[in-house]
């Protein structure tokens, strides 16, 4: 299998057995609230205890949706064609168009998938077997106390999730986003012809990591005479936004598997990876980064940011919050990961690739994919024999 195969064998609508995060609990009310996730047509509701339920969207009668129907009676959702009636464990109730005498309810069951509320963020368990510990496929930083702060915001993109998902550790970021606020802050560093280091933890995250720091600054290119970038203007907003060095901020978590974080001769470099099922993160110090992709079908993904930041003080806290709301969250998911989405959107993910070094990341992160958690009775996929060339893979 080579390397650019192993593409095709991840599944185009995600890995079924995991936690995603669906919606956020306050936006389910006193009516059903419907979305596809991993291909399902899913309806969510309040179940008997208050917490957000969720069930196959189907009716199994004559295939009304049940997202289009209304919660008459506490706990419940009703199919808005003969109003069968479900609970959150998905058996029918009632059959509210035959009466109470009507035979249906003790037969009939649909599917129910288990859901968890954390912070305020519902998450849905996808899979055909029993559910994992939540903590397994969430954040660490999601279970913390007060000190810790997460804010979630959510995006939607016309690209497959998998695309979505790679655009993370490689050579792009300079690129791509060389005119982006945040960019500004930063030296320009080109990755070089070796590019990063991967290592895996737990057969859960792979890490990326630059051995040894490449030279920052303008570079001259032979073949085109000419230095890139064209002009040398960041010096001067480097001066004056000087940022504190990322060394001498202590790991997010502590945590080798989900703080992306790796030493090199003792000493800890800056890095980021991927961590199943859909996640990408990067410690950056003030505060810990991740773009979890949930897959709504082939051609869509629901983008989920986590923003995670500690601060001791409610007056910290406070003006972090102010911080995020009126300038970070828009430097980073609009000024910034908009111009990921303007170069993934016309990306063509079905043609042989030519790698570099500068893409070794992106493909432990398909190597992962493959091993990871399947549905009971099917076999754990491998991925084979693959091509370690640099030569166009076939």
């Amino acid at each position: 299998m080579t390397i650019s195969d192993l593409r095709q064998a991840i599944p185009a609508v995600g890995l079924r057995e995991y936690w995603y995060p669906a919606l956020q609990d306050r936006s389910v009310g006193k009516k059903p609230v419907g979305m596809k996730i991993l291909g399902d047509d899913i309806v969510f509701f309040r179940g008997e205890t208050g917490e957000v339920a969720a069930l196959a969207n189907t009716c199994p009668h004559r295939g009304g949706s049940l997202m289009h129907g209304d919660c008459h009676f506490e706990g419940t959702v009703a199919c808005p064609y003969h109003g069968w009636v479900f609970n959150a464990r998905g058996e029918c109730l009632a059959v509210l168009s035959e009466g109470p005498e009507s035979p249906i309810p003790p037969m009939v069951k649909t599917r129910a998938y288990p859901t968890r509320t954390v912070r305020g963020l519902v998450f849905i368990w996808m899979g055909e077997g029993s559910p994992v510990a939540l903590e397994e496929d969430v954040p660490p930083e999601f279970f913390e106390g007060d000190e810790t702060m997460v804010f979630v915001v959510q995006r939607q993109w016309p690209i497959n999730w998998r695309v979505a998902l790679e655009n993370s550790l490689d050579a792009h970021v300079i690129y791509v986003h060389a005119n982006s606020l945040l960019m500004l802050r930063e030296p320009v560093v080109q990755f070089g012809h070796i590019g990063n280091r991967v290592r895996t933890v737990s057969g859960k995250a792979c890490i990326g990591y630059m051995p040894d720091a490449p030279k920052p600054g303008r570079q001259y290119y032979p073949r085109l005479n000419g230095y890139w970038p064209r002009s040398n203007f960041r010096q001067a907003w480097l001066w004056m936004f000087r940022q504190k060095p990322w060394s001498s901020y202590p790991p997010f978590n502590h945590n080798d598997e989900w703080d992306m974080h790796t030493f090199v001769k003792g000493t800890r470099v800056r890095a980021g990876g991927h961590h199943l099922p859909s996640m990408f993160r990067f410690d950056y110090g003030t505060h810990m980064y991740t773009r979890c992709c949930v897959p709504i079908d082939e051609r869509t993904t629901r983008i989920f940011y986590y923003h995670a930041a500690r601060r001791k003080t409610a007056l910290g806290r406070l003006l972090h919050r102010v911080w995020f709301r009126l300038f970070y969250d828009w430097a980073m998911h609009d000024n910034f990961s908009v111009q990921d989405y303007r170069v993934m959107a016309p990306q063509r993910y079905d043609q042989p690739e030519y790698l570099s070094a500068t893409d070794s990341e992106v493909v432990a992160w398909r190597r992962l994919l493959l091993k990871a958690r399947r549905s009971p009775g099917q076999q754990q996929n491998s991925p084979g024999e693959t091509t370690e060339s640099l030569s166009p893979v076939k």
